[in-house]
């Protein structure tokens, strides 16, 4: 039998904790306790034995009731360890979380069972997609899609260069002016990603790419890094830089750099089927996950979380 226990972010052993989480092979950035102190400044943590496994717990409060919910700029959390994780482990842990939890939804990773109860109908499986960059630059340009090789081909006569970012200013600017027209409902917080990128700073573990067009800027993206995985956290593209391929141009440049290194580039997604396939046409790996709801909310609030 394991001994379960859940802390809060004040109890916990953070040397214990990095030990695990960094023991765990390409493992995901978002468990990192500055990450989770940024993104959900009060969670809790769900310990297995002597922290053997870890599962991260970004909680709140609202109404008397404490939840459990995914936070923006955080896509794959899940039970962590130093061992693989068994389904019945994973049964044990989920069983005693929803028993301290009124509401939980969470998104596992992909080292985790896809299923472990085939009779759950708040299981959901999504995508993300990876690259490994252990091969060689000519070996990974070999697999991408003949559409994506002639993209790039075509951005290598542009006048098209890449630099390093010293600020998101352009890339939120970008972003605002682009892509947030479409998202509706679903607003990013620019303040959480700005946080994001200063400590990231801190902790040499962000890196911020930028294309231009002479001195025109076309777009750029954010890498976030942990652990050997790179993750493609953020992204804009202006309308100029759509018609020149600069996402393509900045991709690839990316591949090169890292080429031959012992990295997985994790494009984070998507469920979206058109910018799956963009990142599958870079040789990038369908990777599957688990993203898990447990409403237990009294019947009267239970439907604001259907």
């Amino acid at each position: 039998m394991n001994n379960l226990s859940i802390l809060t972010r004040s109890q916990l052993d953070l040397k214990k904790w990095k030990q695990t989480i960094s023991s765990y092979p390409h493992g995901f950035p978002y468990a990192s306790s500055w990450y989770l102190d940024i993104v959900s400044p009060n969670w809790d943590a769900l310990i297995v034995n002597d922290y053997e496994f870890v599962l991260p717990l970004p909680s709140r409060k609202k109404w008397g009731f404490n939840y459990v919910f995914p936070p923006e700029f955080t896509q794959q959390i899940g039970l962590i360890g130093k061992k693989t994780v068994s389904k019945s482990l994973l049964k044990e842990v989920i069983e005693y979380a929803s028993s301290h939890y009124s509401y939980l939804e969470l998104n596992l990773n992909d080292k985790n069972p896809l299923r472990f109860n085939q009779n759950r109908t708040d299981e959901k499986l999504r995508k993300n997609f990876e690259l490994d960059l252990s091969f060689p630059y000519e070996e990974l340009f070999s697999n991408f899609h003949k559409n994506t090789q002639r993209n790039i081909k075509k951005t290598q006569k542009e006048n098209l260069s890449v630099k390093k970012g010293e600020s998101l200013d352009n890339l939120i600017a970008t972003f605002k002016e682009n892509k947030a027209k479409e998202l509706k409902n679903n607003l990013i917080s620019y303040e959480l990603l700005e946080t994001l990128y200063n400590e990231g700073l801190k902790k040499d573990a962000v890196e911020l790419v930028e294309v231009y067009s002479g001195e025109s800027f076309l777009g750029g993206a954010l890498f976030l890094t942990f652990n050997q995985r790179k993750v493609f956290l953020f992204s804009s593209l202006s309308e100029k830089g759509r018609e020149q391929r600069a996402m393509f141009y900045l991709i690839n440049e990316t591949i090169k750099k890292h080429s031959g290194q012992d990295l997985l580039l994790d494009f984070e997604g998507s469920d979206n089927t058109s910018l799956g396939d963009f990142y599958r046409r870079f040789g990038a790996k369908e990777k599957l996950y688990l993203h898990l709801k447990i409403n237990q909310l009294p019947f009267y609030l239970r439907w604001l979380k259907e």
